[in-house]
């Protein structure tokens, strides 16, 4: 494992990384990092043995209860993995059969998941939220189906009932909790045992080919897929992860994070950098949305984090709060020393905003770091591990991954191979054959550009989904994130997001969502008037919009970045619906879909009964 020397007074080192480019016989653009990964055999459980030993009552993860902090060592944390591995072994669980997770972020959640892995059993974490909203729980109910776990575990059975009783009438599998109300779901530590030495015999069978997750793609481009996560594609991250930012070798990472486990950069990034490094990780029971971020800001002020991981609707509702309150601002930005910004770019206003308050407030101002990667790149694939002016820039490949750019359309295709890919997807050859070219590069949909074509170690830009684009009717293409980019900073904080409409149309046209938190302070809304059809009814609103746009227009006056109409999305995105993830992130193809009536009286100028639309 990687020798660490951590020093007293950190020092917050950037890198510097050169990278190769070369062509291929196809005209392909294939790019490495100068630097080898020089990948050992370990996984991520011999980071937890390595610092059980080393620093046994460093603290591993906290969490809040009723009572204040409850904390959990290094040492009593591998303690508890193994005992918990003993009650899992006696389920009908492998690695065939995955134990599916039902919980939000929680110590009992990490413990049940690292002892699973002990024993060779992936896990599939899976989004509370898809637990907690509707009636039917179809998204659960075609994720078992596509799993097949051997069992499933719930945090709480009181806190998932209805979706409790609805999956027991489907699903003849054995439910296992950690609280239970019910009868016949046996408490995690009622379960029977296996013997100490079974475990240890299991433990040693786990290589860095055993498959330790299957995890769920979030649904933002397409039906969820469980993708498989070998123990090679997690910690090869973080070998590459400690290589590209040296910070890490004078600082030990102490988190107050809430990006859920159940996704790939909450789940593979935010706990494995923490264990990988001997750090601390505060699991924030709080969330940057209305009604949390309260308990959010109060965490961050307890525990003082030196990096801080976060998605751009996060930095935003926190950065809302700082402008607010200067105190809790000059906290955050004084023992904070880099942000992450994960998912999508963090939009040039608040980057701007952010950097200005913590130099005005501190005299200094926080790296601000990015990357590229999926699920199914566990996730790094680039990362930014140097400063730039450019907030869509996504850094340079990792050591050991290359990265291939193919002409598509009007874009450049990204693809990447390397010890961080996934061999596939679960029980699902026809999407693994369709993933991967001949060369064996993964290719994700998403499109990319160098910033300098003659020095490709200024690193990528992030140039959106090729998925996504689509040509008007005159033939030109338009680039869905560029245009969604460029209005959510116009329009902003008005609105959170938009769809970008005007497939085979005329002209591009919006589905706004409007930011309801903003206008019910600012129109004095009530409970009931936090609607789009009454949103539409307030002449000041439309006219702030209309001007808005039509100075967008004035420096983007092409027809493939031009905007011509627009109308509020008639009722919040849905998560039951594929709308939208849980981390707020949009699906464009199937909010197009449910709202396809919509968008065509929008476009031919028909009328809609409740939305009313606006052209200019």
């Amino acid at each position: 494992m990687i020798e660490r020397k951590i020093k007293i007074i950190p020092k917050i080192q950037l890198g510097c990384h050169n990278v190769i480019a070369d062509k291929s016989t196809e005209g392909a653009i294939i790019l490495r990092n100068e630097e080898d990964l020089n990948l050992d055999n370990h996984t991520m459980l011999d980071c937890l043995d390595f610092w059980s030993e080393r620093a046994p009552n460093t603290v591993c993860m906290r969490e809040r209860t009723s009572d204040g902090w409850s904390e959990i060592s290094y040492k009593e944390f591998l303690s508890r993995v193994k005992g918990v591995a003993a009650n899992l072994g006696t389920l009908d669980i492998s690695a065939d059969k995955p134990l599916m997770i039902i919980a939000p972020n929680s110590v009992n959640h990490a413990l049940v998941a690292f002892a699973a892995m002990t024993i060779g059993v992936p896990v599939t974490p899976v989004s509370i939220a898809y637990a907690q909203h509707g009636d039917t729980f179809e998204r659960l109910d075609n994720i078992i189906n596509i799993v097949k776990p051997g069992a499933i575990y719930f945090s709480d059975t009181r806190f998932f009932k209805k979706a409790v009783d609805v999956l027991r009438q489907k699903h003849d599998i054995q439910y296992i909790a950690s609280y239970s109300n019910i009868d016949d779901i046996p408490a995690v530590r009622d379960l029977p045992k296996i013997s100490d030495e079974e475990v240890a015999v299991k433990r040693s069978e786990v290589t860095q080919d055993t498959i330790c997750k299957v995890m769920m793609t979030s649904g933002s481009t397409g039906l969820p897929k469980g993708v498989i996560n070998t123990h090679r594609m997690m910690y090869s991250n973080q070998v590459a992860l400690y290589k590209m930012w040296p910070f890490l070798q004078d600082m030990t990472p102490n988190l107050v994070d809430w990006l859920p486990w159940s996704h790939t950069f909450g789940g593979n990034v935010c706990i494995n950098i923490t264990l990988f490094n001997g750090g601390t990780l505060t699991i924030d029971d709080g969330k940057p949305i209305p009604g949390q971020i309260g308990r959010t800001i109060e965490n961050i002020c307890l525990i003082e984090p030196n990096i801080h991981f976060n998605v751009p609707v996060g930095i935003e509702a926190l950065l809302a709060q700082f402008e607010d309150d200067h105190r809790v601002a000059r906290k955050f930005f004084t023992s904070v020393k880099v942000i992450f910004v994960a998912a999508a770019a963090l939009p040039e206003k608040t980057r701007n905003r952010l950097t200005s308050l913590s130099m005005d407030l501190v005299g200094k101002s926080p790296k601000l770091l990015a990357g590229w990667g999926s699920t199914e790149t566990a996730p790094f694939s680039t990362c930014l591990n140097f400063e730039s002016d450019l907030s869509v820039n996504i850094g340079v490949p990792m050591p050991g991954t290359e990265i291939k750019l193919t002409n598509s359309q009007d874009k450049q295709a990204l693809a990447v191979r390397g010890p961080n890919v996934t061999p596939g997807y679960w029980r699902d050859e026809k999407a693994t054959a369709a993933a991967f070219d001949k060369d064996g590069f993964y290719s994700m949909g998403d499109a990319g550009r160098l910033v300098n074509e003659d020095e490709p170690s200024e690193g990528l830009v992030f140039d959106g989904r090729t998925s996504e684009n689509f040509k008007l009717g005159s033939g030109t293409w338009v680039n869905v994130n560029q245009v969604r980019l460029a209005i959510v900073t116009t329009l902003k904080p008005y609105f959170l997001d938009a769809v970008i409409t005007g497939h085979n149309q005329a002209d591009i046209g919006l589905l706004l969502v409007p930011n309801m938190t903003y206008l019910k302070k600012k129109y004095n809304l009530t409970e009931e008037q936090q609607i789009s059809s009454y949103l539409q009814t307030i002449n000041e609103l439309i006219e702030s919009v209309v001007k808005l746009l039509k100075e967008y227009n004035e420096t983007h006056y092409s027809n493939s970045t031009r905007v011509c109409r627009f109308a509020f999305l008639p009722q919040p995105p849905s998560i039951e619906k594929n709308e939208i993830t849980d981390k707020g992130y949009l699906n464009q193809r199937a909010l197009l879909g449910n709202w396809s009536d919509l968008v065509d009286k929008m476009h031919n100028k028909e009328k809609a009964s409740s939305i009313n639309f606006y052209s200019f």
